[in-house]
């Protein structure tokens, strides 16, 4: 998926948080009995924010912010991010 692909869509979390890992920087997000999931801190932020109002770019714009730093310096990473979280069912794109 590229980000031409999704900067319009409206990603929305799936799944609810569960506890942090025992290594005490991960995230354990839960999606049912049988599917739980531990996230590194990057993803559990994006994960975070996909609240089916913004879009994939006010995410990333948001996340260039907060960062201070291009947006077409996180674009990739924030791309992947959102491939995985897909992928494991975590987010609907």
């Amino acid at each position: 998926m590229s980000y031409d692909d999704i900067k319009d869509k409206k990603p929305m979390k799936k799944g609810e948080v569960v506890d942090k890992a025992e290594n005490g920087e991960n995230y354990i997000i839960k999606l049912e009995e049988d599917k739980v999931y531990e996230v590194a801190p990057i993803a559990f932020y994006v994960w975070n924010m996909c609240d089916g109002e913004k879009t994939v770019t006010e995410i990333l714009d948001e996340i260039s912010k907060e960062a201070n730093l291009e947006t077409s310096q996180i674009r990739d990473p924030i791309v992947t991010v959102l491939e995985q979280l897909q992928e494991a069912a975590l987010i609907s794109l």
